[in-house]
């Protein structure tokens, strides 16, 4: 995603971007859509894709039900950002000289999320308190959730922390409140989006802090050969203690 694309998102999805659908929607809309704009604000269908720099063709491709033309635009939810788009997109410049040709290329790839997020172990929900702020997930829960996706949904709403719950649900927050489980293990049951990975259990919280998002930058100067680099994201872990220690502070 372009760096003026996602400014807009964080800035503008509190009024009309959610990480899940609020009304109806194609079943044909794209599968790994992480965005959705809820059609009930009066917007029309070009001032919605020029908002959210969305070229016709993609609208289309993630929304099928929407032609080239904007027709027809319903009373629905549609996708405004994918997976593959936040994956696939780079930042590249070129310069050139007057009497030798070179081509510099600079290749950003701050991903979806921080380059790191470190996981904070399991945590005992609070009666009197939540262990994160705002549940993000559907009522009834998130049938794919998986632990990047609830990670990058809690990053483009500005939040510091991550947390999955009973399988299906995505909690976010700006601090931590509650207690770490006295046995680690508990957080066992599966992901619905990831049956490897586990979403904490019921009263439980699997915990992460995401860490500085810092892009790696390769520049490249070669004559008449133009090079691109990429950048993976990685995932810390961070071992917590055994035994129940309270834990409620901003990070």
């Amino acid at each position: 995603m372009k760096a003026s694309l996602l400014f807009l998102l964080v800035a503008f999805r509190r009024a009309c971007g959610t990480p899940n659908p609020t009304l109806q929607w194609d079943p044909e809309t794209a599968k790994d859509c992480i965005e959705w704009y809820n059609n009930s604000y009066g917007e029309s269908c070009e001032d919605v894709r020029s908002l959210f720099g969305i070229t016709p063709e993609e609208f289309h491709e993630w929304n099928p039900s929407v032609g080239l033309d904007c027709q027809p635009w319903q009373y629905q939810s549609y996708c405004i950002v994918t997976m593959e788009k936040i994956n696939n997109t780079i930042t590249t410049t070129s310069s050139s000289s007057s009497t030798t040709t070179v081509s510099t290329s600079s290749v950003v790839t701050p991903g979806p999320s921080p380059t790191s997020w470190t996981d904070m172990g399991c945590y005992v929900e609070d009666p009197a308190l939540p262990i994160l702020e705002e549940n993000l997930s559907p009522k009834g829960g998130d049938a794919a959730l998986s632990i990047p996706k609830c990670e990058n949904a809690c990053y483009l709403k500005a939040y510091v922390f991550a947390g999955v719950q009973e399988g299906n649900q995505c909690w976010c927050g700006d601090y931590v409140g509650g207690e770490w489980a006295s046995n680690q293990t508990d957080c066992n049951t599966p992901c619905t989006g990831d049956s490897k990975a586990f979403c904490g259990g019921k009263g439980l919280v699997n915990v992460f802090k995401a860490e500085q998002n810092e892009a790696s930058t390769t520049t490249i100067a070669t004559t008449g050969v133009s090079s691109t680099t990429t950048a993976a994201g990685s995932t810390t872990s961070q071992t917590q203690s055994s035994g129940a220690m309270r834990n409620m502070a901003m990070f």
